[in-house]
């Protein structure tokens, strides 16, 4: 069963209506987004703690000739860096060997002069990656971090029809936030699933038409913009999917207009948003602050009833080594 589309703009109005509050100069919708992705970082947090999985993400990080120290990816959450591995060989046929995260208080009983395929530990400090030894570039490392959960924007257009030959879509309303001016961020947009909210695709506008029609520059004034890769044609292969389909919705450069998750999680971000409203407003915040722990606790409980992946670490000697054999030199 496909998930029921719902945007940033359900969430604006539901919070609306749970305040009683239709007028825009008392509480603005900057005010209310700024409450709701806080809400969003909080419920991340938990999600963080409870049950990761969802925002697990794996990358690639790209090892170099006699360097030791790496920076973290931008990308990942609070630097939450959960696991890092070695991939050996690169390539489909590649194994993974884990490198073991130790303390930066016992990093000196480990560290190396000497360079190295496959370094045994690392460390984290700062924004960085520390091996034990630093890498010949042999091999890549892959690691498992949290993904930051992307800015909440207002919808900029729903994707009603698709023109791939003349690089142009046809939206049911173009937002208000979008232009043609090529030093602007708003002649920048974001293509977003509107079944998960994740960000397909980013492109730059060249012309808005009075029917809701927004044709794409095929050579955009900047190759990237805010870290995402700008690209030309909304058909970039003719031999695949399209990866712009309808019912997509256009966002703003710097977020996604459709959350993340679906409930529990977008009934605590109204919650949560709501009760910051009601305290501004000098209304009753302890009554909305109880219903919020209520809608807490529901995202803290999300993990329940799925697979536990608690398991026994085979590490000591004693028990011996895993059957696997790697073979790296």
């Amino acid at each position: 069963m496909p998930r029921v589309l719902y945007t940033v703009q359900n969430l604006l109005d539901e919070v609306r209506s749970q305040i009683d509050e239709t007028n825009v100069d008392s509480v603005t919708d900057e005010e209310i987004l700024a409450a709701l992705n806080r809400g969003q970082d909080y419920a991340f947090d938990v999600y963080a703690r409870r049950y990761p999985e969802p925002i697990l993400l794996p990358t690639t990080l790209t090892l170099t000739s006699g360097t030791q120290e790496y920076d973290i990816p931008e990308d990942v959450f609070e630097d939450r860096v959960l696991k890092l591995e070695i991939q050996v060989p690169a390539g489909p046929s590649s194994t993974f060997i884990e490198v073991q995260q130790v303390s930066y208080r016992d990093m000196s009983l480990y560290e190396s002069g000497s360079n190295t395929n496959v370094p045994l530990y690392f460390c984290l400090f700062s924004r960085k990656i520390r091996f034990s030894a630093a890498t010949t570039g042999t091999y890549n490392a892959r690691i498992w971090s949290l993904r930051a959960p992307e800015k909440l924007v207002k919808p900029q257009g729903r994707v009603t029809l698709i023109n791939e030959a003349q690089n142009y879509l046809i939206v049911d309303a173009v937002g208000d936030s979008l232009t043609t001016e090529s030093d602007q961020l708003g002649s920048y947009v974001n293509f977003v699933d509107g079944q998960s909210g994740e960000i397909k695709a980013s492109r730059q506008i060249q012309t808005i038409g009075s029917d809701s029609k927004l044709t794409f520059r095929s050579t955009p004034t900047r190759s990237t913009v805010l870290n995402r890769e700008i690209g030309g044609s909304i058909d970039p292969d003719p031999d695949e999917e399209p990866f712009v389909e309808q019912d997509d919705y256009l966002a703003p450069i710097d977020g996604t207009c459709v959350p993340f998750y679906g409930r529990p999680t977008s009934n605590f971000l109204i919650e949560f948003a709501v009760a910051e409203i009601v305290r501004k407003l000098g209304g009753d915040a302890a009554t909305e602050n109880t219903v919020l722990e209520k809608f807490e606790k529901q995202i803290e409980r999300t993990y329940a009833g799925r697979q536990q992946t608690l398991r026994i670490a085979k590490r000591s000697r004693v028990w011996g080594f895993p059957f696997k054999r790697y073979y790296w030199e």
